[in-house]
């Protein structure tokens, strides 16, 4: 992600992505305005930022799914959400409340550093939230 993609990406831009990964395929405004509890008004402007900025794919009547910038971005997203939170959970923290304190100060938290914190808890493949997947950049495959 670019310096300016960084701007872009608030922590509710954030989850929008991580939901549309997770998803798997095109999703409507109206299931996303329902998972998030926001007007579906709300939620048309934040995909029309998403889609401003390259990450989102938006085809009227066809759905709302991530563009291929997107999907590597909100691989990443997911991966650094699910690090994180399993470093909390290692640290003794509840891994329902690692989970929401992941949420809380994932975005402030750059690549270097998920890299950093994969190397140092052995480059896990499975976290609270989840499975962790690989870095090419972080996780060599003597790791696998």
């Amino acid at each position: 992600m670019s310096a300016a993609g960084n701007s872009v990406l608030t922590p509710r831009r954030i989850e929008y992505l991580k939901f549309l990964l997770e998803r798997e395929g095109p999703v409507t405004n109206a299931e996303i305005a329902a998972r998030f509890s926001v007007d579906p008004s709300t939620c048309t402007k934040t995909v029309r930022l998403l889609v401003d900025a390259g990450l989102v794919e938006h085809a009227p009547y066809q759905g709302i799914g991530l563009s291929e910038q997107g999907r590597r971005c909100a691989e990443f997203l997911l991966r650094r959400h699910r690090l994180l939170s399993l470093a909390f959970s290692r640290l003794g923290v509840d891994p329902a409340i690692a989970c929401e304190q992941a949420t809380q100060c994932e975005a402030h938290i750059p690549r270097d550093v998920i890299n950093t914190i994969c190397a140092a808890l052995g480059h896990p493949s499975c976290s609270t939230c989840g499975v962790i997947a690989r870095d090419r950049a972080c996780c060599s495959t003597e790791q696998e």
